[in-house]
């Protein structure tokens, strides 16, 4: 029992000192590539032209006719609301959203009318500050208002009117 408790001493180790190399100068640094210059533009010369002497054969150098300048076109009629239809959309067209919020304001249109009368688009001008308002005075001009078409030389045209609706709680 005893020999398993001695242990073998390994032998002596022995060590050199290396001395350590210094290092390496660093070699000369290659020399900066030269500047790099530009070179001008490649000018062209301009072509040599030559110009023909003018000769004169019997032209006529001017001629002057007085013509009237054609009548100015009649204005175009601005369309009108078509009487007899009820325009009133705050009464009818009152979103119920905005009744319960107690929303009021303006809404401005740009109505756009075909030559037949109908609109045929909207364009909110001048928003009433809620989309509510915004989109029932739309629907209620798209779906209830006729007008009597704009007119030119007597024929009927497309125009484009402005209208202001009011909304106001009563």
């Amino acid at each position: 029992l005893a020999q398993q408790l001695v242990e073998k001493l390994p032998q002596d180790i022995t060590t050199d000192i290396v001395k350590e190399k210094p290092p390496e100068q660093p070699k000369t640094p290659p020399p900066p590539p030269p500047d790099m210059v530009k070179p001008p533009p490649a000018v062209i010369p301009p072509p040599d032209i030559q110009i023909a002497a003018e000769t004169n054969v019997n032209t006529i150098t001017a001629v002057t006719t007085n013509t009237a300048p054609p009548p100015p076109k009649p204005a175009a009629v601005a369309a009108t609301l078509a009487r007899g239809r009820g325009n009133d959309c705050a009464s009818s067209y009152y979103p119920p959203l905005a009744v319960r919020l107690n929303h009021e304001g303006s809404t401005t249109l740009t109505v756009h009318i075909g030559a037949d009368g109908q609109v045929t688009g909207t364009d909110i001008s001048n928003s009433s500050g809620y989309p509510e308002l915004d989109e029932a005075a739309q629907r209620c001009v798209q779906n209830r208002w006729h007008f009597a078409p704009a007119t030119q030389n007597g024929a009927p045209i497309a125009s484009t009117k402005e209208y202001r609706i009011v909304w106001k709680l009563r």
